[in-house]
């Protein structure tokens, strides 16, 4: 008998499907899925489409998510399962059933109360399931404290986090005593936009990261972060690299020293020298990553920037600038006004995302070269271009020293008179 069709008929399968989606539905709206309109499908086709390379039409997501009926429930393929589960960050649809176990008992069974019944044992009965609830309340809740208490005893550890790129970093758990709940309730996100994977606390885990930069995962248990860890890997001057979007196993290193250069740049020749397929849509960036005794909480960064003009797989020609701090960073990414939905800025603790949030300051066309001026002072952040200010915030996490810097393009892009200094010492990067 076929398996799928099996699980099909199991009501425990759907409502893991239906988690699922009141997740993807989470990360790209505010709204509940019984509010969504034909447009919010359409987007979710077009983001699915964008992280994981599955083309789905809105009238198979409506299926999927119950808004077309149909006689019998609609049974989503493994590859379009897989696709939904990799959109909320897990490696497939396996991953997300064990780490989402259910079954027929998590439905409730309502008491059944037999006709001519009387209302004083009625009341009695109400009395008894009362006092069982009290008395289950206490224990669930003592069993919480008592849990939360254990996985404090939980510590992430990384045994090689520092290194060049590329690098395997090979992560443990420190556990005090045994492990006080199921492997699989504790997931490491290797802070890359990679798949995050189970750890326990016999075996090593060993990530794959490709590229310099200075990288937080974190330990969760049960979706709550319980502690993190730190991977620093540090570049040769400026380091070039371009990578292609979907392509997740590969990097192309850019030979070429631009350490003293006032032109950061790089030709179409040169990616194809380096095995980039120039018509798919690919990305280049310059990272220096190195320690300094800069604050990258007082600091100012300036620079003369020209993103990529429209080109096959490039139409939003958008530069993202990473800070790197000792432990957080710094992100901003600059795109045509268009595109403000892919646009996203990190300080610190204060995150945003332009599918949520209005970030029409961040909407800016470079492919003519702007100055593009970046001031933090005392946590305070205002973002210049062409000595305008076009935003401002504040974040109350600092984040130390100044570890490293890159920017990144989609597409061709450049930058010159780069300038970044410590706004209290002076000194430069």
């Amino acid at each position: 008998m076929n398996n799928e069709f099996v699980q099909a008929e199991n009501s425990v399968f759907f409502k893991q499907l239906d988690i699922c989606c009141k997740k993807v539905a989470k990360e790209i709206s505010e709204k509940s899925i019984s509010e969504w309109r034909n447009s919010d499908y359409i987007k979710l086709s077009g983001l699915l489409h964008r992280k994981t390379k599955v083309h789905l039409s809105e009238n198979t997501l409506k299926r999927i998510f119950g808004k077309l009926k149909t006689s019998t429930r609609y049974y989503p393929q493994k590859a379009t399962r897989d696709a939904l589960a990799q959109f909320i960050g897990f490696r497939d649809w396996y991953e997300f059933e064990l780490l989402h176990p259910l079954n027929e008992k998590d439905t409730p069974i309502k008491p059944e109360i037999k006709p001519g019944t009387s209302k004083h044992k009625n009341k009695t009965y109400i009395y008894v399931l009362l006092g069982f609830g009290i008395i289950m309340t206490g224990i669930i809740f003592f069993l919480f404290l008592s849990g939360n208490q254990s996985v404090s005893n939980v510590k992430l550890t990384c045994l090689n986090p520092e290194g060049k790129s590329p690098h395997s970093a090979i992560f443990k758990l420190d556990v005090l005593g045994n492990l006080p709940d199921d492997p699989s309730t504790f997931i490491i996100d290797f802070g890359d936009a990679k798949t995050k994977r189970s750890a326990s606390a016999n075996a090593v885990v060993n990530h794959y990261y490709e590229t310099p930069g200075r990288y937080f995962p974190i330990l969760y248990h049960k979706n709550t972060p319980i502690d993190t860890a730190y991977v620093y890997l540090q570049s040769k001057g400026w380091d070039v690299i371009a990578t292609i979007q979907y392509d997740t196993t590969r990097v192309y290193p850019i030979l070429k020293k631009i350490s003293t250069a006032p032109d950061y740049h790089v030709t179409t020749k040169e990616l194809l020298n380096a095995g980039i397929d120039t018509s798919k849509t690919f990305f280049v960036s310059f990272a220096n990553v190195r320690p300094t005794a800069i604050s990258a909480d007082n600091f100012e960064f300036s620079a003369d920037i020209k993103t990529s003009a429209e080109r096959p797989g490039v139409r939003c020609s958008q530069a993202d600038i990473v800070v790197y701090g000792e432990s957080d960073s710094h992100f901003l990414s600059i795109i045509k006004p268009e595109c403000i939905a892919w646009s996203a800025y990190r300080f610190s603790e204060q995150f945003k995302n332009g599918d949520k949030t209005d970030l029409r300051a961040f909407g800016h066309d470079l492919t003519i070269s702007k100055n593009v001026k970046l001031r933090v002072k005392n946590q305070h952040v205002s973002l210049l271009i062409d000595n305008k200010e076009v935003f401002k915030t504040t974040y109350h996490k600092p984040i130390g020293k100044l570890m490293g810097f890159k920017i990144m393009f989609a597409g061709i892009g450049s930058f010159k008179n780069f300038n970044l200094a410590d706004l209290k010492t002076g000194e430069k990067f």
